[in-house]
């Protein structure tokens, strides 16, 4: 499971930035404490704190990661009230949901579209979002068109980042979600 324990952040981040080193990815310039509060105070929210250290310590987005896109600078986030919780716990394809459209898209503007930032667009519809406030707060989910879910097992950010780093494109973000 790569939802990882505060007291272990030190540990995974320096695991981190060996790995990042060894495949010589060079991350934007870490970003002040006081950078992130402000931008914490601008949204209304307190960043998770894994992402916090990863900004602080490793660096701050890089320019090419999934399929060549980009992981978003702090700067490069739309700041917007976030203090209202992303409601889901589970994935939810709202393209597969029988009720009413004007009941959906309102759930999608209620539950949905609120208490995430996103951190990398892939294009066509599809997002990787960290979740900042709810119940699945400090998650990473794949956002897209259709519907939401967590990324595989669920992964913190520092778990998203790392499976990524192991196997880069290769990554396998929807091995426990197989639709039929």
């Amino acid at each position: 499971m790569s939802i990882y324990e505060p007291e272990d952040y030190k540990e995974v981040i320096n695991r981190i930035r060996n790995k990042l080193d060894e495949n010589n990815i060079k991350m934007g310039e870490c970003v002040s404490e006081e950078a992130i509060a402000a931008f914490e105070n601008r949204c209304k929210i307190r960043l998770p704190e894994a992402y916090r250290l990863f900004l602080k310590n490793v660096g701050n987005g890089c320019d090419s990661m999934i399929d060549g896109c980009c992981l978003k600078r702090l700067e490069d986030i739309e700041q917007k009230d976030l203090s209202w919780p992303f409601m889901l716990e589970e994935f939810w394809l709202w393209e597969e949901d029988d009720r009413e459209e004007d009941i959906i898209n309102e759930e999608m503007e209620t539950k949905v579209y609120q208490g995430e930032i996103e951190l990398i667009n892939l294009g066509c519809g599809m997002s990787y979002n960290l979740i900042v406030s709810g119940k699945c707060r400090g998650e990473v989910w794949n956002f897209t068109d259709v519907g939401v879910q967590p990324c595989c097992e669920r992964q913190d950010f520092l778990g998203w980042f790392e499976l990524w780093l192991d196997c880069q494109d290769e990554t396998d973000y929807f091995k426990d979600y197989v639709y039929e």
